[in-house]
């Protein structure tokens, strides 16, 4: 008798595991578990959500940003508190920035690197600043 007691409880555990093994291969499989390529991504944190920024893509001496809800101007990108690329077009909302660096010998966007982004608000004039960290490049 408590042989199988011992049997149906081992029979009972060992279905219990399988299903769980399948499932977590499933979703294997699916990529749920797989981080983007390049680790944590090119952009982490990005800008925050409602800033007039967003990020697109870099390289190590270009930053590629799209404009958000409003049009903004004299747009600049710090990097340890040195302006390393600016652009003082006026950009329509939606609209592609391309900040390429004006002396990649002494600033870029390359490693982990902490970007500052200033831009003034076409409609209030006022000056916002956003920070982001990229990644690689």
């Amino acid at each position: 008798m408590k042989g199988q007691a011992a049997l149906e409880f081992l029979m009972t555990y060992g279905w219990a595991i399988l299903i769980v093994i399948a499932v977590v291969a499933a979703l294997y499989g699916m990529g749920v578990f797989k981080l983007p390529r390049g680790g944590l991504g090119k952009c982490s944190p990005c800008f925050p959500p409602g800033s007039s920024v967003a990020y697109v893509d870099h390289s190590a001496d270009t930053l590629v940003l799209r404009a958000g809800a409003e049009d903004i101007q004299n747009v600049k990108a710090y990097v340890e508190g040195s302006v390393i690329a600016s652009n003082n077009t006026q950009f329509l909302a939606g609209s592609t920035i391309i900040l390429k660096a004006s002396n990649p010998a002494t600033g870029n966007f390359s490693g982990d690197v902490s970007v500052t982004i200033e831009y003034q608000s076409v409609s209030s004039g006022l000056t916002h600043n956003v920070t982001a960290t990229l990644h690689g490049a």
